[in-house]
């Protein structure tokens, strides 16, 4: 199947008040990569094609990546 169409691809961050934790669920390839690869994130979830390669995927983090950062 390989990576979502770029009309497709989306990330959703979402901040849960009452565990002080960030749920990002992300179909971008650079994030997908980012997130995996940094040790910042608990995974909850995976997408994945028919060839293994991750093609979707669902963390919770306490704390943002700085780049995700929006409100400086």
């Amino acid at each position: 199947m390989a990576y979502y169409d770029k009309e497709e691809q989306e990330t959703v961050i979402i901040y849960e008040p009452a565990t002080k934790l960030w749920d990002i669920y992300t179909t971008v390839p650079k994030h997908i990569n980012r997130l995996k690869s940094e040790a910042i994130a608990t995974i909850l979830d995976t997408e994945t094609d028919s060839e293994g390669k991750t093609i979707g995927l669902r963390v919770k983090v306490n704390k943002l990546p700085h780049s995700y950062v929006f409100n400086r």
